[in-house]
């Protein structure tokens, strides 16, 4: 079922343009070697992110191949979300509970950040794949599978190389065997053996890239620079806050009462510290939890710009995984089955409401991080249509990301034409929608008092205004 549903889902999505992050990543990087013929390796400085290209020449294979166009786009991707999927089942036989291993599949699914970037042609569909990958080869001894999910997670992106030292971390410190008989330093080495490959390949990219460009993730002049911007003290405690509430958003919260409600069973029957002291595994998977926190942390919180929801996909996934491990293996006087069921049943409905979530304009969300955003795409068909009846250029209308450029790296046609950045001095037409982050709350109010709204399409939640001055 769950397969069918990936399909499903791809196919529903094969007209959709590239969105948010995607048109970075995914289309501007697989152009470049597609109309290169893949004769060089590293992307010019103007669309350089620093990773690893595997996406782009990926993505820009599959183009060769089969085709430019949008489904042949959205179709490269199920391969990696069959994956996804197969490694979720594998891991859920691993925690135990085959009655309610259905439900651990509905978590996955349910999942708003891990819905909104299955419709997408996203890197982190590889990146959640190879994590998995790597995840199951440590908890079922199988060296080769976990080897093969560090090689994906080091050549997709920086932030894959680091959930590698993060599995690395947490098996070396969790996963130690005949403790009497083996030291500390020597399970370090009997550990990192299985990551050598994955960490070789990543190093030499690093390397390489670092010798021909002379930097590494970022440039001064690049456009994502300002993100990497040291953040302030008060920045500091501003990133951590919106960390809280990237844990709770889009239904997340339902899982963490999940947990409040099993943990208040456990002491109300005065069985938790029982159940952590002797249930080993139980530990290792929330300190999985833990470390994947901590680890993805570090850049979310010390940096002025990378609080971004799929950043903390991997956090999310260990998140169910540990409630559904709880789930499963509370003492079983204390839970019946069809209680168990229910919880996560209902907890899985809460999940999937956050698909529905959305804020009032001045206040940013995630839209790349739900299906919330599904609708935007006919409404800029529809948006694009009414422009051209007026005749009206669209490099005289200003607008914001995601919309700013030449509309072939979104829809893969051959129009280099595109929406400018918007200048409110001086532009006579804004295009504005919900799903624009960019927007100030002064230039919000300055549209509703100073400018004519000419055309307005919406639709569940998402709108598009053409302003004219």
């Amino acid at each position: 079922m769950c397969f069918f549903l990936a399909l499903l889902g791809v196919l529903l999505s094969m007209d959709h343009v590239f969105f948010w992050d995607t048109i970075q990543l995914g289309s501007k990087h697989a152009h470049f070697y597609y109309e290169n013929h893949f004769k060089v390796l590293l992307l010019p400085e103007k669309i350089d992110s620093g990773h690893p290209p595997l996406f782009g020449l990926y993505l820009a294979i599959c183009w060769a191949v089969f085709g430019k166009n949008l489904l042949v786009s959205h179709l490269s991707m199920l391969p990696f979300l069959w994956l996804i999927i197969y490694q979720w089942y594998r891991l859920g036989r691993y925690l135990g509970g085959v009655q309610l291993l259905p439900f651990f599949m509905l978590l996955l699914v349910a999942d708003p950040v891990m819905a909104g970037q299955a419709v997408l042609v996203s890197p982190d569909l590889v990146l959640v794949a190879s994590w998995l990958l790597a995840l199951n080869g440590i908890l079922l001894q199988q060296k080769e599978w976990k080897t093969f999910g560090i090689i994906g997670l080091g050549l997709i992106s920086m932030r894959g190389m680091m959930l590698g030292l993060i599995l690395f971390l947490w098996e070396w410190g969790v996963f130690r065997k005949k403790e009497k008989e083996t030291s500390f330093i020597s399970h370090f080495f009997k550990t990192i053996y299985a990551y050598l490959p994955g960490g070789m390949l990543a190093l030499v990219f690093l390397v390489y890239h670092y010798t021909e460009t002379g930097w590494i993730g970022y440039h001064e002049n690049s456009e994502w620079a300002p993100s990497f911007a040291k953040a302030s003290v008060a920045q500091i405690v501003k990133n951590g806050l919106i960390l809280a509430w990237r844990l709770v958003d889009f239904g997340r919260i339902f899982v963490w009462l999940g947990l409040l409600a099993l943990v208040w069973k456990l002491l109300a029957q005065k069985t938790l510290i029982d159940f952590l002291v002797h249930d080993k595994k139980v530990r290792q998977i929330g300190l999985l939890f833990i470390f994947t926190l901590l680890g993805l942390s570090i850049t979310f919180i010390r940096y002025a710009g990378l609080q971004q929801h799929r950043y903390l996909l991997p956090v999310c996934l260990s998140l169910s995984i540990f409630l559904y491990f709880v789930v499963v293996h509370s003492p079983s006087h204390l839970w019946k089955m069809k209680s168990r069921q229910l919880l996560l049943l209902l907890v899985s409905f809460g999940l999937f409401s956050g698909n529905f979530w959305i804020y009032p304009d001045k206040i940013s969300q995630g839209w790349d991080a739900s299906l919330a955003h599904w609708p935007y795409y006919d409404l800029r068909a529809q948006m694009l249509e009414h422009i051209e009846a007026q005749a009206i250029p669209l490099d005289a209308i200003g607008t914001a990301f995601p919309e700013i450029g030449p509309l072939k790296y979104k829809d893969l046609s051959e129009e280099t034409g595109g929406f400018k950045e918007k200048d409110f001095s001086s532009d006579q037409f804004l295009l504005y929608s919900n799903i624009m982050n960019d927007f100030t709350d002064e230039e919000l109010e300055e549209l509703q008092t100073q400018w004519e709204p000419i055309y307005k399409v919406r639709k569940a939640g998402v709108f598009m205004v053409l302003y004219k001055r």
